[in-house]
């Protein structure tokens, strides 16, 4: 069978081989080492299936990202509650910044707001549930009600919430833990030590806020 029927009769399992190939590819090199090209060579399709099925690069790092957004909401997902707000967003925040230092280019290819369509309906959906639980963490913590993607309100605290856990994720994926810790392992030392005194002087327990 020539690889363009083969391509024709598989569509679904050829998508999802591109997907997976540019995901591979970028976790390996970052966003800056991946071409269409490559992600085609690596799921032995031709070199013109990527821009067939996915509309261009844009919309094949549209999809990588919807499947990144999916991997991080399972992570947050499963990370325990307490039931205690302050707690609780602590905990989301630490697995936030956990996931971008085990995965920096695939964490920096959901911020790359140029790279992909963040007006996509599947990637919005996705992006929204992936931070479900952090966004009712925070929502809690806050007083307020949770976030709904259909009625948009914009609170300075919830923004002020997930921006402390973005830009510490960047932070350490731009190496600055090692400007602090003269360690082997500058980064995961920043995780393990630092970085939950950091959240709780940044969302402290109730008990623990000074009059």
């Amino acid at each position: 069978m020539s690889v363009t029927a083969r391509e024709s009769y598989h569509h679904g399992d050829l998508k999802t081989a591109l997907i997976v190939a540019s995901e591979a590819i970028i976790r390996a090199e970052g966003v800056e080492g991946f071409t269409l090209r490559k992600a085609a060579k690596s799921a032995g399709v031709s070199p013109g299936a990527p821009s067939h099925h996915f509309n261009g690069t844009k919309g094949l790092l549209t999809a990588v990202a919807i499947r990144i957004f999916k991997q991080l909401g399972a992570e947050l997902d499963a990370l325990p509650s307490s039931g205690m707000p302050a707690q609780d967003l602590r905990t989301q925040a630490l697995g936030y910044v956990t996931f971008a230092a085990r995965n920096p280019g695939l964490f920096r290819l959901i911020c790359r707001v140029d790279l992909i369509d963040f007006k996509d309906a599947d990637l919005m959906q996705a992006s929204f549930e992936a931070l479900t639980h952090y966004a009712h963490a925070a929502a809690a913590y806050f007083g307020h009600e949770p976030p709904n993607l259909h009625h948009r309100v914009f609170r300075p605290h919830m923004a002020s919430a997930m921006a402390t856990a973005h830009g510490l994720a960047h932070m350490v994926i731009e190496g600055r833990p090692a400007l602090l810790f003269d360690t082997p392992d500058p980064i995961g030392t920043f995780i393990e030590t630092a970085l939950p005194s950091i959240l709780l002087a940044t969302w402290p327990d109730p008990t623990s806020i000074n009059p």
